[in-house]
């Protein structure tokens, strides 16, 4: 009892120390998905109202929400920005951005931690799956070896502890490790009911209760990750086939079996409301991941999971996932070392034919890897982290098959295979070679696992990149500007989350497309920030052109600092002009000029309030009888109004063509806003003094 704590609490010191060393650095910077994670975390801390969405292309909930638009919440059961994601690993961050600040380890720590949890929980599911009990030598010279079977809980936590994907999966600030302990203890808590059932049926209380938590467990991961959504299937599997082979056993805890699924019910009931109101949530991932893929055979599902067997085996084996932010490339899910030992301890789980124990492992496994196998691009080793837990459970089995001749699953009876070891006297020497050689393939293990992880992967030149580093940098220079620093990207990107989670405000940056001449100038008397992307080079130079002032600061990786100082003027060289619509928008300053067949207008609007539409913005050239001679209505050019701050100033030049045949004379320009889709106009138009207009 003693000796097995002690190696327990070694293993969870392993699988902490893997799992935490270094977490803030590697993987470096911060993907996308983990700080949209954080963002809405952070969102929870600081007591903001839900649904929040930070990206603008996340227009789909609009149809997500349909005729049932979403009440505003602060405690969301489902949290709908990116594409939709369960709560508890969300509200777990929260809380621990509230212990450590918003930072990469506050979001990492919560997939690390239950990491850990997952090791322990998976020494404790392989203990009643295999109906271990506590064990103790019989004596100081009883080869340890003999007591194999009562190593393979241990083995087990072991071999998840150095389990690559799920090192790497425990380090990611992703929701998929959530699920691995509480699927672990879910197993856990039904083979307790189950043995306690086969023990003492009587014991109505002591059997019930494991069943009933069972039941709690499962319907908490539906909670975590949407591929717990398939778990269920396993015990719908497993109890088929124990009212095949065992009726009368089954009949004995239908009552008990039927609580379990009930109490499952119970527990998930709130978020299947929420999915039976917005069923989009629940089929749209769904379906992405089904059809998207490398793999996808278009329109035949069948012949792409039948294909996805093959490469699952294969991932398994010798050719992995490709995809640097969940693997290093190629590199098969198991090492040379676990790949040999689960491929004996799946050989030796198929020989125990229908032992009720060795169909639920195999249903297990099936069950956790149909994730991937029914995915676009298998193997994905993100979607195969359920599987983590069975996968080192099976890998156990085959060290003790390796390494013990006389095994049973139900028996703790295990004997060296002497034969093996004839020539050898004493016995002891045999022992000790036993020894030697099992220490020696779990270090060997463990050294593929250091190697690949932090070695080769953490080394690879293009990780940087994969995990958004530029973003996470040009995140931390915005948030050390001053105080009331207005800053701006530009062009716009689509993912903006690992910029916002930098700056810990979705807020404190605003992007523009710099594609043509607006230029969203700050605030009167405070600073501005121009980072712009080297795509974009003209902007840069309109930038310069603008603010005289500005200057160039030291060049990020992917942005290049422009400094505006908050003495600059916002609006030098336009008229200033006093008026505005509806207390919503006011016209700072304009000037018109004539080049040629065009007539230049540039517009400088103060935004007074937030505006939750997207206003298009006219300027019409009128003639002496009021008629229109010219015209252009656009939107504020890659700005929209929509994302306008109360006292921000914002300047836009519109170019109207003029007609060729357009008489001289005077002109008078008219100028305002109207809400495109209903040609509502926000408030009345602006007129601005007259100009000439020659041959």
């Amino acid at each position: 009892m003693k000796s097995t704590r002690l190696f327990l609490l070694l293993i969870l010191l392993l699988a902490a120390f893997l799992r935490f060393w270094r977490l803030s650095e590697l993987p470096p910077g911060l993907y996308h998905d983990e700080a949209y994670n954080g963002l809405d975390a952070l969102s929870l801390v600081q007591g903001k109202t839900f649904p929040q969405f930070y990206e603008g292309w996340e227009l789909y909930a609009q149809d997500a929400h349909g005729d049932n638009p979403p009440a505003p919440t602060r405690f969301p059961m489902f949290f709908e920005g990116n594409y939709g994601r369960e709560p508890l690993h969300v509200y777990l961050m929260a809380f621990s951005i509230w212990l450590f600040g918003p930072t990469p380890f506050a979001i990492r720590a919560v997939p690390a931690f239950f990491g850990v949890l997952a090791v322990w929980a998976t020494y404790w599911a392989a203990k009643e799956l295999l109906e271990i009990r506590d064990w103790r030598l019989e004596s100081k010279r009883q080869p340890l070896i003999s007591n194999l079977q009562s190593h393979i809980p241990l083995l087990a936590a072991f071999f998840l502890a150095i389990l690559m994907p799920a090192i790497h999966f425990s380090r990611f600030g992703i929701r998929a490790m959530v699920f691995v302990p509480i699927e672990m203890l879910t197993v856990a808590f039904f083979w307790r009911g189950y043995n306690r059932s086969q023990h003492d049926p009587a014991a109505s209380r002591h059997v019930t209760l494991p069943f009933l938590t069972a039941g709690f467990f499962l319907g908490l991961g539906v909670y975590t990750y949407a591929a717990a959504r398939l778990f269920p299937l396993l015990f719908i599997g497993f109890v088929l086939f124990w009212a095949w082979r065992d009726w009368h056993g089954l009949r004995q805890n239908l009552l008990n079996v039927a609580t379990m699924a009930g109490v499952s019910l119970f527990t998930a009931l709130p978020l299947l409301l929420f999915f039976l109101r917005y069923p989009y949530f629940f089929v749209f991932r769904i379906a992405y991941v089904a059809n998207k893929g490398r793999g996808t055979v278009e329109n035949r599902p069948l012949l792409t999971w039948l294909l996805n067997v093959g490469r699952v085996v294969r991932g398994l084996y010798w050719q992995g996932e490709t995809h640097l932010r969940h693997n290093l490339p190629g590199r098969p899910y198991l090492d040379p070392i676990q790949a040999v030992l689960f491929t004996f301890g799946l050989l030796h789980t198929l020989r125990q034919k229908l032992n009720p124990r060795t169909v639920f492992l195999l249903l297990w496994l099936l069950v956790m890897l149909l994730p991937t196998i029914l995915s676009g691009d298998a193997p994905h080793f993100g979607r195969m982290t359920g599987a983590a837990g069975v996968v080192a459970i099976v890998t156990a089995f085959g060290m003790a098959s390796l390494f013990g001749k006389q095994y049973s699953v139900n028996s703790i009876q295990y004997s060296v295979d002497s034969k093996l070891f004839a020539g050898y006297r004493p016995l002891i020497t045999a022992h000790w070679l036993l020894i030697t050689s099992y220490c020696f393939l779990l270090a060997g293990s463990l050294f593929f696992t250091v190697r690949d992880y932090f070695g080769r992967y953490a080394s690879h030149p293009q990780l940087a990149a994969d995990f958004y580093v530029p973003d996470w940098e040009l995140g931390q220079y915005a948030a050390a500007q001053p105080p009331g620093t207005a800053v701006y990207l530009t062009p716009t990107q689509e993912e903006m989350a690992t910029i916002f989670f930098a700056l810990a405000n979705p807020d404190g940056l605003r992007s523009f497309s710099g594609t043509g001449e607006l230029i969203p100038a700050g605030f009167s008397g405070e600073g501005v920030v121009y980072l712009v992307r080297p795509s974009t080079p003209d902007t840069l130079a309109r930038l310069q052109s603008y603010f005289p002032d500005g200057t160039i600061g030291e060049p990020l990786e992917n942005a290049t600092p422009f400094l505006v100082p908050p003495a600059a003027p916002r609006t030098a060289g336009l008229m200033p002009y006093d008026g505005g619509w509806a207390g919503q928008i006011q016209l700072a300053g304009y000037r018109a000029i004539v080049e040629g067949n065009q007539l230049r207008v540039t517009l400088a609007w103060q935004a007074l309030a937030e505006m939750s539409v997207d206003y298009t913005a006219f300027v019409h050239v009128l003639d002496e009888d009021g008629s229109l001679a010219a015209q252009l209505d656009r939107p504020p050019d890659g700005y929209p109004t929509s994302v306008w701050q109360p006292g921000e100033i914002i300047v836009d030049t519109y170019a109207i063509d003029l007609p060729p045949d357009l008489p001289p004379g005077t002109y008078t320009l008219e100028t305002g806003f109207y809400d495109l889709p209903t040609v509502t106009p926000l408030g009345m138009p602006l007129v601005l003094p007259t100009i000439e207009l020659k041959k």
